[in-house]
């Protein structure tokens, strides 16, 4: 037997499903030009369908701003700051006591390289710049912390001697925008260590 409130969350996630499927019937090609753009953007090109070109009625067009029209990947120079956060910053090495039973595999399930950070915060892919210890060396966040370590971030080092040798320090982390997606993230960068898992 359902309570009142599971039955009322039932509901609410039909809504949301029925929402969903009269969109797709009603603008597909909203729809397929957005897979269409993802699908350029992994392959590192330009987009396929210009937003502005897609005939669409007004409220429609408004819709597509909000959700298509900044869609795009960072180029590799574009510093495009849209947060700044002080946190205490640590760094983490690839052994089993410190990570989990696969060591070399994010949480992301991308392999673990230079340039990877562990932060509970953020969304998979965000990319990230501590300027005042590493300049303009961008970070991708790939991996995730102990639950209790809400706002900490975790830098990833080859060894454990650089972990501890970087030790704790608080810094100022600028969050970048906008995201990259897991499958560029694996086709763009090369892992610190080939062939472990």
């Amino acid at each position: 037997m359902l309570t009142k409130r599971q039955i009322k969350r039932s509901k609410f996630f039909v809504f949301l499903a029925v929402v969903s499927f009269v969109f797709q019937l009603g603008a597909p090609h909203l729809v397929f030009a957005a897979q269409q753009n993802y699908s350029a953007f992994e392959r590192s090109q330009a987009a396929v369908f210009d937003i502005n070109e897609i005939p669409v009625e007004k409220n429609e067009k408004l819709f597509a701003y909000s959700t298509l029209g900044s869609v795009s990947l960072p180029q590799e120079n574009e510093s495009r700051v849209i947060n700044e956060h002080w946190l205490t910053v640590t760094a983490y090495s690839s052994e089993p006591r410190q990570t989990d039973r696969t060591p070399y595999t994010t949480g992301w399930i991308t392999p673990v390289r230079d340039g990877v950070v562990a932060v509970n915060f953020l969304p998979l892919g965000s990319l990230v710049r501590f300027p005042d210890m590493f300049g303009d060396k961008v970070f991708v966040v790939e991996d995730r912390m102990n639950v209790r370590y809400k706002y900490r971030v975790d830098i990833w080092m080859p060894t454990r001697e650089q972990a501890k040798e970087f030790g704790i320090k608080y810094l100022r982390m600028e969050v970048l925008g906008p995201r990259y997606p897991r499958d560029y993230v694996l086709k763009k960068f090369e892992p610190a260590f080939p062939g472990m898992k």
